[in-house]
C-alpha cells in the first residue's frame, strides 16, 4: 500500500473548527445527517468534512465503507442542500477515506434542509443563530463577479470574446455623436487585451483576474476548469408537451463568446414565427419573440443567477413561449410584486461591463423594458416566479388583440415615450377590460387628460375604456360603442320593452340585468328606480326575486 497522499496529509494537519469537520464514520451510512453538517459548514464559509479519520488529535486514519459508489449520494445531497459539493477518495495504508468539499452558502441565503439551516456549536449541531443569520442576510452588498479567480490568467480567455466586447462597447461610444466618445473609442480600439481588461476594472488589487472576466470572456477550458455551473443550456421544441428536444445547445465559455450564436438560433424563423396584422394599407408582420426583451431576459440572468449554486441557466423554447430559468432565487429586498419598483444586483461588477458596451439600462430597468415590450406588442404580460433558488421568467408570443397594435400606432410612438411602465400598464388593465391596480389609480387621469382613456359614468359604477378618437381612427367605432354602452334612456326603452314582453309575469332584477349586461346590478336597480318615479314601471315587493312589471299590467295601483 502507498504512503499517504500529501493532500490528504494536508487536510489531517488540519484543525477541527470552522473549516474541517472529522468524523470515522467507519460504516456510519448517516445521510441525514450529513446533510446537516453540510449546511453547517456551508454557514460558516465552507469547509471540508472527512470520514474515515478519528476526530481526536493525534488523527488516525481508520478507514469507512460507506457510500462506495457515491455519486449518486453526492448528487442527492447538492440536491438537498441546493450547493455543489465535491467528493475526493482516498486509499491511506490504513483504510479508505473521503473527503466531501462544501462551498460556502449562496450570498444572502443560509443554507438550509428541511426548512431548518444549522451552524455548529462546539461538538454538536443546534439551529442557525438569528446572529448568524442576519450576518449571512447582510452578505447582499457583496459581489462575487467582483472576487478574485484563483489562477485564472490572460491565455485562459477567449480572444474573439475580447474582440466582440470591444466592439460592443466602442459602437456604444459612437452612438453617443460626441466628441469625447469619439475620443473613447479610438483609444479602446488601440488597447491590448491586458490594458482592456484593466479599463474594464476586471483585475482585483492583487493583480489576479475577477471572476466577472471568466464569466464574461473565459475559453471553453477555463470555465469547464473553474466554474463549470457558468453554463447556459438552450432547448426548442415545437409543443410544450415534454419529451426530446428538437435543438438542445449547451454554451460553456464566456458571455461574449455564445451571445449572438444565441440569439440567431432563437430568431430562426421556425422557432420565432412572424404574426401578421393590418394597419392601415399595409400588413405589418411582428416577431413572436422581439431581439430586446430576449436579450434583457437572458442578461438579467447572466447579471443575477447566484454563481455558488451547481445548476445552470435554463431556456425553454416553444414558438408560443420562451422560460429562461436562473439559478438563486430573488434577493431578500426584492419579490414578483415589487420586480418593476426595486432592484438587487446580485454581480454588480458584470452589470457594470454590461453597461459599458450599452447592453443594460444604468437604471437597472432591464424588467421594465421587458413589460413594456409586452404591453406595446399586445402580448401577455411576462410571468415571473420565484422560489429560494431559482427565478422563471416567462415571455409570452402570441399577439392577443391585433387592434390594440393599430390604436397604440394612432397614438404614436413619440406620444407613447412619455409614459413609464405603470402608465402602460394602466392601458393593458382597460385593454383586457380588467380592474385597475389601485396603486396605479392616480395615473389615471393623466391618460384621461391626454386623450387615451375615457371614463364612462361616475361614482362606483365608473369605467375606463380606450378613448373615441383613436378607437375611431383604427376603424373600431363599434367596439368603443359597445365598450362605452348606451345611454340612459336607450338602456331605459331596453328595459320596458323587455317588461312588455313578460306583460303580466313581469320580470325579476337578475332576469333584466341581462338585457343591459354592460350595466351592474345596482345601475339597474337605478334605472328600474327612475321607471317607477316616472310611473312607467313598478314592483309590489323590495327583494331581488320580486318582479318588476309594466304600469299598464298593474293589478293594482302602483306604489308612488
Amino acid at each position: 500500500m502507498s504512503a499517504i497522499d500529501p493532500r490528504l496529509q494536508q487536510i489531517l494537519d488540519g484543525l477541527e473548527g470552522e473549516h474541517f469537520e472529522f468524523k470515522e464514520w467507519k460504516t456510519k451510512d448517516d445521510f441525514d445527517g450529513l446533510t446537516k453538517y453540510a449546511c453547517a459548514l456551508a454557514n460558516e464559509g465552507g469547509g471540508k468534512m472527512v470520514l474515515g479519520v478519528s476526530d481526536q488529535r493525534p488523527r488516525k486514519i481508520v478507514g469507512t465503507s460507506v457510500w462506495p459508489q457515491f455519486e449518486v449520494t453526492r448528487k442527492s445531497l447538492n440536491q438537498r442542500i441546493h450547493l455543489t459539493t465535491q467528493w475526493e477518495e482516498f486509499q491511506a495504508p490504513s483504510g479508505r477515506v473521503l473527503v466531501i468539499t462544501v462551498p460556502r452558502h449562496a450570498y444572502g441565503l443560509p443554507a438550509a434542509w428541511d426548512r431548518r439551516a444549522w451552524m455548529r456549536d462546539n461538538d454538536s449541531l443546534v439551529a442557525l443563530s438569528e446572529a448568524r443569520r442576519k450576518v449571512i442576510w447582510e452578505e447582499i452588498g457583496r459581489d462575487y463577479s467582483a472576487e478574485p479567480c484563483a489562477g485564472l490568467s490572460i491565455g485562459d480567455l477567449n480572444p474573439a470574446a475580447l474582440e466582440s466586447f470591444r466592439k460592443a462597447w466602442v459602437d456604444s461610444l459612437l452612438a453617443r455623436r460626441e466628441e469625447s466618445g469619439n475620443r473613447d473609442a479610438e483609444r479602446i480600439q488601440g488597447l491590448n487585451h491586458e490594458q482592456l481588461l484593466r479599463d474594464t476594472e476586471l483585475f482585483h488589487s492583487n493583480g489576479t483576474l475577477l471572476n466577472a472576466a471568466l464569466i464574461l470572456f473565459g475559453s471553453r477550458q477555463a470555465v469547464r476548469s473553474h466554474l463549470a455551473q457558468a453554463e447556459l443550456v438552450y432547448e426548442f421544441r415545437n409543443t410544450a408537451a415534454s419529451g426530446p428536444a428538437e435543438l438542445r445547445l449547451e454554451f460553456q465559455e464566456g458571455f461574449f463568446g455564445w451571445h449572438q450564436i444565441l440569439w440567431q438560433q432563437v430568431n430562426e424563423p421556425s422557432r420565432n414565427p412572424r404574426q401578421s396584422f393590418q394597419s392601415g394599407l399595409f400588413v405589418r408582420q411582428l416577431p413572436s419573440f422581439a431581439e430586446r426583451p430576449v436579450r434583457e431576459a437572458i442578461l438579467n440572468a447572466v447579471c443575477h443567477r447566484d454563481y455558488l449554486l451547481g445548476s445552470n441557466i435554463f431556456i425553454r423554447h416553444t414558438p408560443t413561449a420562451l422560460t429562461v430559468e436562473s439559478p438563486g432565487g430573488l434577493l431578500p429586498q426584492v419579490t414578483v410584486e415589487t420586480l418593476l419598483d426595486r432592484q438587487a444586483p446580485r454581480n454588480r461588477r458584470l452589470a457594470e461591463v454590461f453597461q459599458r458596451c450599452g447592453m443594460v439600462e444604468r437604471s437597472g430597468q432591464g424588467m421594465n423594458l421587458i413589460f413594456e415590450d409586452a404591453i406595446i406588442s399586445a402580448k401577455q404580460l411576462p410571468t415571473p416566479n420565484a422560489a429560494p433558488y431559482q427565478f422563471t421568467l416567462t415571455l409570452h408570443g402570441v399577439v392577443q388583440d391585433p387592434s390594440f397594435l393599430a390604436y397604440l400606432e394612432q397614438v404614436g410612438q413619440e406620444k407613447m415615450r412619455l409614459y413609464d411602465t405603470a402608465h402602460l400598464l394602466v392601458l393593458d388593465s382597460v385593454r383586457r377590460e380588467a380592474a385597475v391596480p389601485d396603486a396605479f389609480k392616480p395615473l389615471v387621469d393623466r391618460l384621461v387628460t391626454d386623450g387615451l382613456l375615457e371614463r364612462v359614468s361616475r361614482g362606483r359604477g365608473a369605467r375606463l375604456i380606450l378613448s373615441r378618437t383613436f378607437s375611431h381612427a383604427i376603424g373600431e367605432s363599434a367596439a368603443y360603442t359597445r365598450r362605452k354602452g348606451l345611454d340612459q334612456g336607450q338602456n331605459k326603452q331596453l328595459l320596458l320593452n323587455h317588461l312588455k314582453e313578460k306583460a303580466s309575469k313581469g320580470a325579476a332584477l337578475p332576469e333584466l340585468a341581462e338585457v343591459v349586461p354592460l350595466l351592474k346590478k345596482r345601475q339597474v336597480q337605478h334605472l328600474l328606480r327612475l321607471l317607477a318615479q316616472e310611473g312607467r314601471a313598478f314592483s309590489d315587493g323590495k327583494g331581488p326575486g320580486t318582479p318588476w312589471k309594466l304600469a299598464n299590467y298593474a293589478s293594482s295601483e302602483p306604489p308612488p
